[in-house]
């Protein structure tokens, strides 16, 4: 499998909302929002973004106070705040985002938004740097979000990130795998993959199956792989699928670690 983000729609969409927000006219909001639910590959392409625009990428903890978020955050700056209480942290933070520009990244942001004080602190450092602040989090943030006006208000980009359509998952299976796998295939584990509220599958599932067809590919041998050739039966995301037994060729039964 290869290492690598491909451009899929979330992907797109993320960019194009960074990028908005980044260069966005003097005066303009210049917070964002990033959700969706586990498995949908926001961390993973957040990763991305931030390493193409030069961003500042700060994990959230669920027993951040003040001083935790504003000495995680100055730690990503460079900033040595060993002798700052919060209110010199937050000054310093400030000088420096302006100084440099950068957008700041809070994933995990789920914990950040059941503080008060630190959501305040947060837009104190958009209103006085200028600069992009977006938070990532889980499914069902963009509504409880919804309480603090003062800090909705300033939300610029609401970024869902969604399931993965069958498009998608032929662009990832191109540019991950370096076997070629089949539509009738890759239709099948699509449809593993996908949740049954029908709304695509998860990225990560379908990852994680394109290695294990790929890995089974190249136990047998081949440079490509329809439904025919996968193991009836066999999951495409326990690891190792069903091998053919020494009698008949049919499929043994998948054994589960217990």
């Amino acid at each position: 499998m290869r290492h690598r983000t491909l451009p899929v729609k979330n992907v797109n969409r993320l960019k194009a909302a960074g990028d908005a927000l980044i260069s966005r006219s003097l005066g303009m909001p210049g917070l964002g929002i990033v959700w969706g639910p586990t498995g949908y590959g926001k961390t993973t392409a957040v990763a991305w973004f931030v390493t193409q625009c030069h961003g500042v990428y700060v994990r959230a903890l669920r027993l951040w106070s003040p001083k935790g978020m504003l000495s995680a955050i100055a730690r990503e700056l460079d900033i040595d705040v060993r002798k700052m209480n919060n209110g010199e942290m937050v000054d310093a933070i400030i000088r420096r985002l302006a100084e440099t520009g950068r957008p700041l990244f809070l994933d995990e942001a789920d914990y950040i938004i059941e503080s008060r004080r630190l959501l305040d602190t947060l837009r104190d450092i958009h209103d006085m740097s200028t600069c992009p602040v977006i938070l990532i989090g889980m499914h069902g943030i963009e509504k409880r979000i919804k309480g603090n006006e003062q800090f909705t208000g300033r939300i610029a980009q609401w970024v869902p990130f969604q399931g993965i359509d069958l498009e998608d998952a032929r662009l990832l299976a191109d540019g991950l795998c370096e076997i070629q796998v089949a539509d009738d295939l890759l239709q099948a584990l699509h449809a593993a993959a996908s949740p049954k509220n029908g709304n695509g599958a998860e990225i990560r599932r379908l990852v994680v199956g394109l290695s294990h067809i790929e890995g089974h590919a190249r136990r047998r041998g081949l440079q490509s792989m329809a439904l025919e050739d996968w193991p009836k039966g066999a999951d495409f995301f326990l690891g190792t699928p069903a091998a053919p037994n020494a009698r008949g060729g049919k499929v043994a039964p998948l054994k589960r670690n217990r």
